[in-house]
């Protein structure tokens, strides 16, 4: 794995940079047998950041780092709307890679797939 990409930029892109990518991804699903893509603004992905609570930046602070990610050629805003470059994609590709098996683990864990041998033992508090 290339820890190249990821050095460039501090975790709070790389959050934005991620938070972008999952968003694209997810608009995008219900084109996938069709030519079609889906693409968001600036305003509206910071709007949906903001709402989501899972960031403390201002509205202001959030455009600054999508600025920033843009003249790091990670993003490009075109059209009026943001894509990933590939160079973007590649870092978070690799952010993907690094997280997916805690991922895995998280969800089959809630969704009650992880099987024990014998039942776990329990005791009072």
């Amino acid at each position: 794995m290339n820890k190249y990409y990821s050095m460039k930029i501090n975790k709070k892109h790389q959050f934005i940079l991620y938070a972008l990518m999952k968003y694209l991804k997810k608009l995008n699903r219900k084109f996938e047998h069709q030519p079609l893509e889906a693409s968001v603004s600036k305003i509206d992905f910071i709007k949906l950041l903001k709402r989501l609570k899972i960031v403390e930046k201002s509205q202001r602070g959030l455009y600054k780092n999508l600025e920033i990610l843009e003249k790091k050629k990670l993003i490009k805003y075109e059209n009026r709307f943001l894509k990933l470059t590939e160079k973007g994609l590649k870092i978070v590709k690799e952010k993907d890679d690094e997280l997916y098996p805690y991922l895995k683990l998280i969800i089959n864990i809630e969704k009650g797939k992880i099987k024990t041998a014998k039942s776990p033992q329990t005791y009072f508090k």
